[in-house]
């Protein structure tokens, strides 16, 4: 399970990333281009995939990740924060950030965590 509160830390501690209110949700993006957002229920996040990822996570595991109705063309899917596995969540909000992020920021961003380990 993952919170609203651990979204919002994760996603802020990823470079660049801004939240900014979208159609009255907290949303997270980075040079205005949106790659996340906290759904009104509070349990489910809308967040940005590639398009084969998209197939595969909501065709493996519909119960934690579906397509929303809306969205049928774009790449981004909701995830239930009450199902998803911490660690997989972290990868893909990740994943979704450097989606939207200049190449530049990305690599940096990477080998910064290279250096700490």
């Amino acid at each position: 399970m993952v919170t609203i509160d651990q979204v919002r830390q994760l996603a802020l501690s990823l470079p660049e990333t801004e939240e900014v209110e979208h159609w009255g949700k907290p949303s997270f993006r980075v040079r205005n281009k949106i790659f996340a957002v906290i759904q009104l229920d509070g349990v489910s996040l809308v967040i940005k995939t590639t398009k084969d990822d998209l197939l595969a996570y909501t065709t493996t595991m519909p119960e934690v990740y579906q397509i929303p109705d809306s969205f049928n063309n774009l790449a981004f899917m909701i995830v239930s924060m009450e199902r998803v596995d911490s660690e997989e969540f972290r990868d893909l909000l990740t994943l979704a950030w450097s989606l939207v992020s200049p190449k530049k920021v990305v690599k940096a961003y990477y080998a910064a965590l290279q250096g700490r380990k």
